[in-house]
């Protein structure tokens, strides 16, 4: 991650121990469970080739198995509300307010549940500036009137916020792709300008941070389909009736187990349309972020994988999304799960310069 401490609207001046615990705070709020199966930690990785560097400095968070862990165990589950996704950002009504019209309706358009692009073959989709700009402002209010947190719809969620890691990964070349498709859509622009004009800031101290935001949701994303969850999480929203006509959203396959937040990874593994195609699953994941499932590195071979079950015991209601064991796994092991991208994907959207297997 390129290193954003000289911008000051991404300094976080607490502790690290101050941080952790205020995370740990979220997590118990909003009944992010692990039943003490795994930890964050750091783990190791070799270095990129030909670079000179201490192997010691190699270090990233990552999950890791406090204890033996059989298969088809559920380690770390989750209601919906616990995550960062576009219906919080719709929510949040003083931010939306903020907002010109034109980048309200822009950002409100059905098309935006389909991952319609800023612009054509950028990398960012309308869903994911709507996540980054609401992070964006969360962490604006922060530096520049903390107070009105608390009063904020969703303001604890910079608790989770501050946790991201602010120096760990390489994503100089995620971070100018990024950069230079904020350049040119009016939309863009005109959010960035009224994030600056409302926080009475400059847009250069506005900029980074919504390339900070960005980076952090395209390296700790999980792409979430299923249909219900995604029905929860946007209901009361401009989205909310987006996946209603279920064969023409439908997943055209159903996938395995190990490769889609949307399938259960139980008995029923969704309803399967005659046609083929899986109409528990949507066909347009959405990007969410979801606290400590989000530590997870990637692999290869993989050990776990993001579901959403047909059943639950969390004393919550709505869909819950769990990271699963794929095949039992040994104490002190790192919990890893594949990205599932090409090589080249995985260096610039992760940020990997090698794949580690």
């Amino acid at each position: 991650m390129p290193s954003y401490e000289s911008r000051h609207m991404l300094r976080v001046l607490d502790s690290p121990q101050t941080l952790a615990n205020s995370f740990i705070d979220y997590c118990k709020r909003h009944h992010v469970k692990t039943r003490g199966w795994c930890r964050i930690g750091y783990v190791r990785r070799s270095p990129p080739r030909n670079a000179n560097v201490n192997p010691d400095s190699c270090r990233l968070r990552g999950l890791i198995a406090n204890e033996d862990i059989a298969k088809d165990e559920s380690v770390v589950m989750m209601p919906v509300t616990a995550c960062l996704h576009p219906g919080a950002a719709f929510r949040c009504e003083p931010f939306w307010r903020l907002l010109a019209p034109e980048v309200q309706s822009a950002l409100s358009s059905v098309s935006c549940a389909y991952n319609s692009r800023i612009a054509d073959r950028s990398l960012i989709r309308h869903n994911q500036l709507l996540l980054a700009l609401y992070m964006t402002y969360l962490m604006l209010l922060r530096n520049c009137d903390a107070a009105q947190l608390s009063t904020t719809p969703g303001g604890d969620a910079i608790e989770y916020i501050n946790f991201m890691p602010r120096n760990e990964g390489n994503f100089e070349q995620l971070a100018a792709h990024l950069a230079c498709w904020l350049d040119a859509p009016e939309i863009c622009r005109s959010a960035q300008a009224s994030l600056a004009s409302h926080f009475q800031l400059t847009q250069a101290e506005v900029r980074p941070v919504i390339i900070y935001a960005l980076c952090m949701i395209y390296s700790r994303m999980v792409p979430v389909d299923h249909r219900a969850c995604l029905q929860y999480a946007l209901q009361s929203t401009p989205l909310a009736h987006a996946w209603d006509d279920v064969e023409a959203t439908a997943a055209p396959a159903a996938l395995p187990p190990s490769s889609s937040a949307g399938n259960d990874g139980g008995a029923s593994g969704g309803s399967v349309h005659s046609g083929g195609a899986n109409t528990s699953l949507v066909r347009d994941p959405i990007s969410f972020l979801c606290p400590v499932i989000d530590m997870c590195n990637h692999s290869d071979h993989e050990n776990v994988a993001v579901m959403v079950p047909d059943r639950d015991n969390l004393p919550v209601t709505g869909p819950v999304i769990c990271l699963r064991t794929l095949r039992p796994v040994t104490k002190g092991e790192e919990l890893t799960m594949t990205y599932g991208a090409a090589p080249h994907e995985l260096k610039l959207i992760w940020g990997m310069q090698d794949i580690f297997q």
